[in-house]
């Protein structure tokens, strides 16, 4: 009989993988953190190992560096399950001997099982069965639906205190807290059926996780980004039954910036989210792209040929169609007078250059999937099931200002 061993620190998931293995017949161990797994992997016969890469103690690179220092990957598969945006933890994974890295994010329980069993070289199950496996755990589900309220409003808090704070030397500890709620969101929503949740949430782990290497890299920008995640976090929450959320992917973004450096940079960010942009280098170019075709997202320099940013946004925001079209300026301008100028002409966001990939990539995803969600909003369709207001947008207001006011543009 295979023995498993799982090394997961949140107990939820662990739970839930370890019981639909041992439903398969499989013998499963569970370690909390990186040294006790090492401790049970040379202790105990282990046919393969499951390992989460953000552990206390030992981390998971580092385990598996262990593991592959005594055993081979043929002799002993390590399966990684991660933050499907980590991207440097998951070249590291892959360097280290991982058999596989598989992204929390759309990786349901029933089929990380055959991944397993392909692993083993076990055959795979009966194609016949008596009944359809549902694509969600309706127990994970209904709890983390019930609990949504308290998981938003914990992480409003310690992203108040940043914003109150402005540049502090405990904000280190902000982060941290806000990184121990968000992180296993991912695998809970996952599992619970909510695609927009698990995507949005694995996006907001990885720009913390950049942050907690680069504290350097906090800023106003940074801030705003973070407050708008949780606040589509809540729409999502809100209707967690939209199926707009389910592929982002699909989402039609344009970039007008004459820099190819800044194009490719943007490339890479959307990516990191699996979005992609169609581009244009100047504002005629731009005008053209968006005569008869309906875009999810626009991305705008200030300094352009021929036409100013603020002057391109005005003439889309007079285009039939393009009046609720999200429109994010990407500039090198820091003063607050191009911030003000930016939503005057009808910008919804503003982020200065250089930005971290993350930062953008999040921002980007924010608007894609909560968009569809606000017009939905506005109309007063009901949203079923979901979170209570938690966090008003009075209350969201007076924070970005708060944000703005308390660090140095």
């Amino acid at each position: 009989m295979n023995r498993i061993l799982i090394v997961e620190d949140d107990a939820l998931v662990a739970d839930v993988y370890s019981e639909k293995l041992r439903t398969e017949g499989l013998v499963v161990d569970v370690a909390a953190d990186g040294k006790t797994g090492l401790e049970m992997f040379r202790n105990q016969k282990v046919d393969l190992v499951l390992l989460d890469l953000l552990l206390p103690g030992i981390d998971g690179v580092e385990l598996l560096k262990q593991i592959r220092s005594e055993f081979t990957a043929s002799e002993v598969p390590v399966l990684v399950f991660t933050n499907a945006y980590l991207g440097g933890v998951i070249q590291q994974a892959w360097e280290a001997g991982a058999n596989q890295v598989i992204p929390k994010a759309g990786i349901k329980p029933n089929m990380l099982v055959q991944m397993v069993k392909n692993a083993l070289d076990n055959p795979p199950p009966p194609a016949t069965r008596s009944r359809k496996e549902p694509e969600f755990d309706p127990e994970v589900r209904q709890q983390l639906l019930d609990s949504s309220s308290e998981t938003l409003v914990a992480l409003w808090r310690p992203l108040k205190q940043l914003a109150c704070q402005g540049r502090h030397r405990d904000n280190h500890l902000c982060f941290g807290e806000l990184f121990r709620i968000i992180r296993p969101l991912t695998t809970k929503a996952t599992m619970a059926g909510l695609d927009g949740i698990a995507r949005m949430s694995s996006a907001v782990e990885a720009l913390l996780t950049e942050l907690r290497e680069k504290p350097e890299h906090l800023s106003p920008s940074v801030l705003l980004t973070i407050a708008q995640a949780i606040d589509t976090l809540t729409f999502l929450f809100e209707h967690p039954d939209d199926g707009s959320a389910k592929n982002p992917s699909s989402a039609r973004i344009l970039m007008v910036d004459d820099d190819e450096f800044t194009r490719q940079a943007v490339q890479s960010a959307l990516a990191r989210v699996n979005l992609k942009a169609i581009y244009a280098d100047s504002p005629v170019q731009a005008l053209k792209r968006r005569t008869g075709e309906r875009f999810d997202l626009i991305i705008l320099d200030i300094e352009l040929p021929d036409a100013s940013g603020f002057d391109l946004c005005s003439r889309f925001r007079a285009m039939p169609g393009c009046k609720d079209t999200p429109i994010i300026f990407l500039s090198m301008r820091t003063g607050l007078k191009d911030r003000a100028e930016s939503a005057l002409r009808g910008g919804n966001d503003y982020i200065t250059k250089p930005s971290l990939y993350m930062e953008l990539a999040t921002k980007a995803l924010s608007f894609v999937i909560c968009n569809p969600l606000k017009r939905v909003a506005a109309a007063g369709k009901p949203n079923g099931r979901g979170a209570e207001s938690v966090f008003s947008r009075r209350e969201l207001n007076v924070m970005k200002q708060t944000i703005l006011g308390g660090y140095d543009a």
